[in-house]
Order: C-alpha cells, then structure tokens, then sequence
C-alpha cells in the first residue's frame, strides 16, 4: 500500500516566496490522497497566512516560541502520516521529491533519508552565496561523516519520533540533534540523491546572522553531550583562523558552479569572515549563560 506522507513546513514572514514552495509540493508526483500539507506560520507579521490560505494546504499558526523547531513540533502533533517530509519554505521541491525520498527509505530499509539540496545563486553568484554553498546543508557529507541531517530536506518515519521524541526548540541546530540522536538510538539514516529542493543561497547579511545561530546552537549540543571546556574552546578558536586557499579552492570545485574558483581571493575572504561569525555565535553563547 501506498504510505501517507506528511509533509510539514514551518514559515515566518515568507509570503514572497512560500507561494512557489507550495505550488511545488502540490504538483508531487505522489498520489494527492496519501499526501498531507501542512504549513506553521511561526508568528509571521507579514501577509504570510493570508498567501498560504490561497491553496489547499492546512494551516497552523504556532504562537508560542519563535523558533523553526516548535513550528515543526507544533506541525508534528497535527500530522498523520506514516512518513514525515520536512522542507523550508523558501525551498523548491523537485515534482518527485516526495517519490524519491520514499523510494529511498524503501530501497535501504531506512528509517530516515536527507535528500540533496541544490543551490540557487545570482547572477553572477556573490561571494557570501558561494560560502553558503560550500559550508551548509551538505547532506551526503553530514550524513556519511557524522550521521546527521537538516530538515531542508529531511523524511522520517514516525516510529523514529515514537521511540526518541520530537525536536528540541532551540532556535538552531535542533535537526542536527535530533538525527544525531536517531542515528544513536540505531536507526538507519540514508542519503538520498535523487529527493531534491533547490533553495537560494544566502547573502552576506543573512548569512552571517545563520553563522551567528549556528554557532550558538553547537555550543548548546556540545554542552548538552558532555564536550570538555578545553575541547570546546579549541575548536571556538579555529574558527578566527582562515582557511588554507587551496581547501577552498577544492571546496569550489566540488560544490561551486562551474568557474567560481576564479573567485578565490573574495571567497576566501568571505569564507574566513563566515567563519569567525560563527566562532563569535559560540562566545555570545558561552557569555550569555554566564550572565
């Protein structure tokens, strides 16, 4: 039988680019009656409801922590779904995602499956967006080396969530823990290649405000996992050392579009300054706590 799919979306102030998200998800080559779409507006002071209220979709307003998690959280309870989807809602699923990221947790008997994220750049590409590209949502990557994924692109199967709970509702890094913690609990967490969203690459502000988050919400994994202090610092201090040219060169080459190693120098430069955001994140995170 046909497995039903909830697919979930958490949105705040998106009513420029949620209505091409949605228009995605409704031309799924999944069958439309086993497929469930459910967005939660996480307290939006745009016309982000009112666009999402043009399609056929359920709607949710989550009005208690501003966070992306407890949106999910908040979508969770509502869904009924064997399988739940997770993307953003400036991510634009390819018309088979919801086929291919099924397909791959049948084909390996999975539990959980991070499908590709592909970037979606200017014209030409800034150097902030290349950044963004070499240093985020690497699925295959993440998923190989360290056996987590983001719900930019995520499918689980609802025992998972029986067995180890719902995300915790920080404001970043909470899907990271919560595969770490299925991959731990010893649940098969694939990548899956062919389950696709393009979502655009960030500039040089909204990037550094993500490193910022990011950086907050390893510190709190870290401390919550029992890292010593002596390790954490270490690794804070890396991050206001800039990279070798020659790894971003290759980081380019694998991850970039075609040409952008003649950019080296400025994203080097972004690189180093990206880097240093997100060693910052976990000094405004450590100092915060001391307060």
């Amino acid at each position: 039988m046909t497995p039903r799919v909830s697919v979930i979306v958490p949105a705040l102030n998106e009513e420029r680019r949620i209505g091409r998200c949605l228009e995605a998800l409704l031309a799924q080559t999944w069958p439309a009656d086993a497929l469930e779409l459910i967005v939660v507006d996480n307290g939006s002071t745009d016309a982000t409801r009112g666009r999402v209220r043009e399609f056929p979709v359920r709607l949710l307003v989550e009005r208690g922590a501003q966070s992306p998690y407890a949106a999910r959280n908040a979508g969770l309870a509502l869904a009924d779904g064997e399988i739940l989807a997770f993307t953003d809602a400036d991510c634009i699923p390819a018309k088979d995602w919801v086929e291919r990221g099924v397909a791959a947790l049948e084909a390996d008997a999975a539990d959980l499956a991070g499908g590709l994220v592909r970037f979606r750049f200017s014209e030409p590409p800034r150097a902030a967006e290349l950044v963004d590209a070499l240093h985020n949502l690497d699925q295959e990557r993440s998923i190989a080396e360290r056996g987590v994924a983001k719900t930019g692109n995520l499918f689980v199967r609802r025992d998972v969530l029986r067995q180890i709970g719902r995300f915790e509702e920080r404001r970043s890094g909470c899907d990271v823990a919560f595969t770490a913690r299925a991959s731990g609990a010893g649940f098969a967490l694939v990548f899956a290649p062919d389950a696709v969203v393009e979502k655009p690459a960030r500039g040089a502000v909204a990037l550094s405000r993500k490193q910022l988050r990011v950086g907050r919400g390893q510190l709190a994994l870290w401390r919550r996992t029992g890292m010593p202090a002596a390790e954490i610092r270490a690794r804070t201090l890396r991050c206001f050392r800039p990279s070798r040219p020659a790894a971003v060169r290759a980081a380019l080459l694998r991850r970039g579009p075609p040409g952008s190693e003649r950019r080296l120098l400025a994203v080097w430069l972004a690189d180093w300054w990206m880097t240093a955001c997100q060693g910052a994140g976990r000094v405004l995170g450590w100092l915060g706590s001391r307060a």
